[in-house]
């Protein structure tokens, strides 16, 4: 499933315990597993702070697309290159996408996707 993020850039990244990437247009990423950034395995439990200076340098990429496939997995390609790959945790929520409007998709644990519709009002 396309996400809709096609063309969003990277405002800002956080990190303690989740890796948090503010986008432009106020979408959030938010991931509490491992992942991966290209070669490099990431887990927001257990590194340091200082090893995630690659997930920062994302900030003013450009997402070029933004994938969650059926079984959980989030796949986000930036138009430089750089891949970042979330897979879905057996017993934890391992991703999630919070859209303006309300909408939010979360991987469950398993990797079933849940999705929330935008707030009525909005």
């Amino acid at each position: 499933m396309n996400l809709g993020l096609d063309g969003r850039a990277v405002v800002s990244v956080a990190n303690d315990y989740t890796v948090r990437m503010k986008l432009t247009g106020g979408h959030f990423v938010s991931v509490e597993s491992p992942f991966t950034l290209d070669d490099l395995a990431l887990s927001p439990e257990t590194d340091p702070v200082e090893a995630f200076t690659p997930v920062r340098q994302l900030v003013g990429q450009t997402i070029e697309t933004a994938t969650a496939a059926d079984t959980g997995t989030l796949r986000v390609a930036f138009r430089n290159g750089t891949q970042l790959v979330v897979e879905p945790d057996a017993h934890y929520e391992s991703w999630n996408l919070a859209k303006p409007n309300g909408a939010l998709i979360v991987c469950t644990p398993g990797g079933e996707l849940a999705h929330w519709k935008p707030d009525a009002g909005n």
